[in-house]
């Protein structure tokens, strides 16, 4: 008798542990994080609600200003092509204002039950390179219709497939460059352009880039100038967070991963937190994946993930690993269920 009833505890605790396991690192259990919005109410005064009222990171202590950061934290880098870079990393960073969903998206979607609706989403996306101008051609963008020959960029930007699905909603998607503050809306400094297309999208990794033009020719030099920045930058170039402080130099096998979004459809928005386990295979997700406690918040979907670890000679480098795809429980504000994930190119 006495046997039998072990047997059956350690089938419980087998059961139990299984059911948690699945609960925050399966496929059923992912959960986005867009910022929805209601059709009707003011965007302003919706986000800003939304913000003073966050269960997940009250008060958002966190959550460093991208003026804040520009100008009391980047200046403690020593090198000044390191403050370059991790500037341009922040500009780069967009806010994605999505106003329709796709009748086209599957049935087990996160956003099939308002498939053909205009209700709005917030999302987070980032700009990864620019097209030398074209000046001898019609202009693409929705303004221009391809009707008007004009000097025009060209520019892709990578999201969450989840935020923006296809070139349906890319359409009506409003992708904001240089959202760092309140005042930049007033002041003209953040610039607003729509979606044209979408040009890939992958399922496994859960990512979409989407095109975008312009013809402003002072935002096209701006954006030229700020890729070259970038991707003139060395991958062996030493970084240590420590440097900044706000994140404790790393130990051995240590990585810190640096999110710039959009949380709430706020202005910009700096967080750092560690790699807290990664997955070479599947497992219970479709794809290998990352996953950080770096702090985020509905609207941080879609953003670009910076990963600062060590190479063999122990020198920090930085590199896109993947987007942040959301949390993995249930809850927003258990402490487990607040573990973050992006899937791994």
């Amino acid at each position: 008798m006495i046997a039998v009833v072990v047997v059956v505890l350690v089938i419980v605790v087998i059961v139990v542990v299984s059911h948690l396991s699945s609960l925050r690192f399966s496929t059923t259990y992912r959960h986005h994080e867009c910022e929805i919005f209601s059709e009707s109410e003011p965007e302003a005064a919706e986000s800003g609600y939304k913000w003073k009222n966050c269960e997940k990171n009250p008060g958002h202590v966190k959550f460093i200003s991208a003026p804040d950061f520009t100008e009391n934290y980047l200046s403690k880098l020593h090198s000044e092509a390191q403050r370059e870079v991790l500037q341009a990393r922040v500009d780069l960073t967009v806010r994605l204002r999505v106003n329709w969903t796709s009748q086209d998206r599957q049935d087990d979607d996160e956003f099939s039950a308002v498939r053909g609706t205009k209700l709005r989403r917030f999302g987070t996306g980032c700009i990864l390179d620019v097209s030398y101008p074209v000046d001898d051609e019609p202009c693409p963008c929705p303004e221009c219709d391809e009707k008007i020959v004009r000097k025009h960029w060209a520019f892709p930007v990578l999201t969450a497939r989840h935020v923006v699905y296809d070139t349906e909603e890319a359409k009506q998607t409003k992708v904001d460059l240089f959202y760092d503050d309140e005042s930049c809306e007033q002041n003209g400094r953040m610039k607003t352009l729509w979606g044209l297309e979408v040009l890939k999208t992958s399922v496994e990794s859960d990512e979409c880039t989407m095109l975008c033009v312009t013809h402003d020719e002072d935002l096209g030099e701006r954006l030229e100038s700020i890729c070259r920045c970038v991707h003139g930058s060395e991958p062996g170039e030493p970084f240590n967070l420590a440097d900044l402080g706000w994140a404790e130099s790393c130990g051995k096998d240590y990585q810190h991963v640096m999110v710039v979004s959009h949380p709430h459809g706020q202005p910009k928005k700096i967080t750092v937190g560690e790699v807290v386990r990664e997955t070479e295979e599947a497992g219970t997700f479709d794809n290998p994946a990352i996953f950080y406690n770096t702090p985020t918040c509905a609207g941080s979907s879609g953003a670009p993930l910076n990963v600062f670890g060590k190479t063999p000679t122990l020198l920090y480098y930085f590199w896109y690993s993947s987007v942040h795809s959301g949390r993995c429980g249930e809850s927003s504000t258990d402490p487990c269920d607040q573990l973050n994930f992006g899937l791994c190119w």
